[in-house]
């Protein structure tokens, strides 16, 4: 069976590909039929050349693309030419990142309202919001020499 994979060049760490059509039982960097591009993804963006007539040439003929190498001819336009379908639109544009300022992030709560504590007073909820922050509930009071854990006496 004949595939269009990707054939690797370069340097050691430094990789690019050779997009060729080869004899599967051959090996990944062994004998090719025909090279008919290259992919560089180590360059920003990725470069990406592919002979897309020899492509459907050898699609029309039989040839299985690896899983990369269908991607990299969707990215070219060649696979939507073999599969009939239409061009590749081009990717949508990002909106612009949208940053919340801190006013904007923070809820708007009503202003001082009156809560019951369990003994019957009303508290103001600003009250009770900087008890909670300091870590002592709304109306009790820790009593000298009780441990506010577990109650007993030290």
């Amino acid at each position: 069976m004949v595939k269009i994979r990707l054939k690797r060049v370069g340097k050691v760490k430094q990789p690019s590909y050779r997009v060729v059509v080869a004899d599967s039982r051959r090996a990944r960097d062994g004998r090719i039929i025909e090279a008919i591009g290259h992919y560089n993804p180590r360059a920003e963006p990725s470069i990406v050349e592919i002979d897309g007539e020899r492509a459907i040439h050898w699609l029309e003929r039989g040839a299985q693309p690896s899983d990369q190498v269908r991607k990299l001819l969707q990215i070219t336009g060649a696979w939507q030419t073999f599969t009939g379908e239409g061009a590749p639109s081009p990717a949508p544009a990002r909106p612009a990142a949208v940053k919340a300022t801190p006013a904007a992030s923070v809820e708007e709560s009503p202003e001082d309202e009156t809560v019951e504590d369990t003994s019957g007073a009303e508290v103001s909820q600003t009250a009770v919001d900087a008890d909670a922050e300091e870590g002592v509930e709304a109306g009790v009071t820790p009593e000298a020499g009780v441990s506010e854990e577990d109650g007993t006496e030290q």
